[in-house]
């Protein structure tokens, strides 16, 4: 909580089904392991901070090229000594601005060649294409891990892509879980591409 911004601090704490911040933290410290999470849209860094608070598995976080949002969670310090504090407790966030619609399919099985990615950008998938558009990547790159999706049931954009996923999830060659219960109060969904994810009540 000391590695976002003091505003967000209280995003961070509060209780799973309110806010998706405890499933990170669940992910990280039940299933983290020396493989890196990948969260896209770093903003103010919390996602990031929640998936790397285990203290042992890197958080590779992606935001646009001109995006300087995550300073804010500096709290008017460097980035310098930002990283020292956060390496100093084991926190391992490296920071990546990037156009990911860009990038060759090389590069992004390398930033996305493990199994948590975290999807969390625009939220408006047919005005501002993005989710939609970097979905089609992974599918392109033949990606086999789990993608979190944050604000699933946000706005109408976002219900009808969630409603496109799960009636695609067949030919696709996934499946799609609304764990909204444990994540966001406005929607978590995950996306199976391994075939090995098993959800128990």
């Amino acid at each position: 909580q000391d590695f976002t911004t003091e505003q967000y601090v209280k995003f961070m704490l509060a209780d799973a089904g309110t806010e998706h911040y405890p499933f990170l933290n669940y992910l990280s410290a039940t299933y983290g392991d020396c493989r890196h999470f990948s969260d896209i849209g770093t903003r103010v860094v919390a996602s990031a901070a929640a998936l790397g608070s285990n203290l042992k598995s890197p958080v590779w976080t992606f935001d646009i090229p001109q995006s300087i949002e995550r300073h804010a969670a500096y709290r008017g310090d460097t980035e310098a000594n930002y990283q020292a504090k956060a390496k100093s407790i084991g926190l391992n966030i490296k920071f990546h601005n990037l156009d990911l619609l860009k990038v060759s399919d090389e590069e992004l099985k390398k930033y996305f060649g493990t199994w948590f990615v975290m999807l969390d950008t625009f939220h408006k998938p047919d005005t501002v294409p993005f989710e939609r558009e970097f979905f089609q990547r992974l599918l392109d790159i033949g990606f086999k891990g789990i993608l979190g999706l944050d604000d699933i049931h946000l706005n109408d954009e976002m219900k009808k892509w969630w409603k496109e996923l799960q009636d695609g999830a067949v030919v696709g060659g996934y499946t799609t879980y609304d764990i909204s219960e444990v994540g966001h109060f406005s929607g978590t969904g995950l996306v199976d591409f391994s075939g090995k994810m098993v959800i128990k009540s």
